[in-house]
């Protein structure tokens, strides 16, 4: 903080040399100057926390005194303004932990007419509000699901998110009451991540507002929606069902095949047992004829087999009846 914002904060708390209790905001990692403005020099003072035990700064004697290690390095005192009243400190390296911290003084004056000092009073009582932007302001429109989600991160504290859509029948805007908000806190740094979606249906813009209750920071995007972004969609959709349909009747049919394969395979195919019959050997021979002559038909009616059996028989016959008339000429001589 410079020193001239730092001595006009000094000089609207001299106004008065009691301030009430007072918000001072603060940024994480930042500094924050704790005014206290008196209307004398006091004999001795010390700052401290509500809710410890442990001085942040003690002062008397024209010196400043032990006992602040609790907040060691991270305050600064102005020694060369306590004689004129100013008895402000500057608490620097502000963190979410010092979140709604409260800080005051108690003053111990001298009464130069009693000649006496006066009791402790409590002077300066002031409340800490420490904020942290968010960083990172994403928003995605998602056209297969027809929703917007928006991220942030690294903010305290915790966001108020809400949505704004543009109807695109009506072009009105409109407060979108649908939105599903999670918020995740670092355990280290204390800061918050922020994700929230919402739907997308009927509207040609969206808007997410991510606001900031102790800065009163807000942050916003906007994203167009294509007027194509439902046909595309459906056609989406459309595609994935016929890309899946065939592949599903494939499977299935695969899948009866394999269950008939397995049916038939679990069948007997052989008659049940039955006792051997001995063939008649009669039966035998015929049957071993027949299959002979079965073999062999091909070469009995070959027509060149035929033709030399026919000239064979008819040499026979000729011969048979030589030797018959050779016969009857012999028994004449005799």
């Amino acid at each position: 903080m410079s020193s001239t914002i730092l001595l006009i904060v000094l000089l609207s708390a001299h106004i008065t040399g009691l301030i009430s209790e007072q918000l001072l905001r603060a940024a994480v990692g930042g500094s924050v100057l704790i005014p206290c403005s008196l209307p004398g020099n006091p004999l001795t003072f010390y700052w401290k926390e509500d809710q410890s035990p442990n001085l942040l700064c003690h002062w008397g004697g024209g010196k400043t005194l032990p006992g602040c290690d609790k907040y060691k390095g991270r305050f600064q005192v102005f020694n060369s303004e306590f004689s004129s009243g100013n008895i402000s400190i500057r608490l620097d390296n502000i963190s979410p932990e010092d979140d709604q911290k409260t800080f005051f003084a108690f003053v111990h004056f001298y009464d130069e007419q009693k000649k006496v000092a006066k009791p402790f009073e409590q002077r300066c009582r002031s409340i800490l509000q420490v904020s942290a932007p968010y960083q990172n302001l994403v928003l995605t429109v998602k056209d297969i699901t027809n929703s917007a989600t928006c991220s942030a991160r690294g903010g305290y504290p915790a966001a108020q998110v809400s949505w704004k859509g543009l109807n695109r029948s009506s072009d009105e805007e409109q407060d979108l009451q649908d939105a599903e908000t999670f918020l995740q806190q670092d355990p280290t740094e204390k800061t918050f991540s922020i994700t929230s979606s919402v739907s997308l249906t009927g509207l040609k813009s969206v808007t997410c507002i991510v606001y900031n209750p102790h800065s009163q920071e807000t942050r916003t995007r906007t994203e167009e929606i294509n007027t194509a972004d439902e046909g595309s969609h459906v056609a989406v959709i459309v595609g994935y069902v016929v890309l899946v349909i065939p592949i599903l009747v494939g499977v299935i049919a695969c899948a009866v095949w394999f269950c008939v394969q397995c049916i038939m395979q679990t069948q007997d195919p052989d008659p049940p047992n039955q006792p051997p019959v001995e063939p008649n050997p009669k039966d035998r021979a015929q049957a071993g004829g027949e299959q002979y002559f079965s073999q062999n038909r091909a070469g009995f009616q070959h027509p060149t087999m035929k033709t030399e059996i026919t000239a064979d028989r008819d040499t026979f016959e000729k011969e048979k009846l030589l030797e018959k008339e050779n016969g009857n000429e012999d028994s004449t001589s005799d």
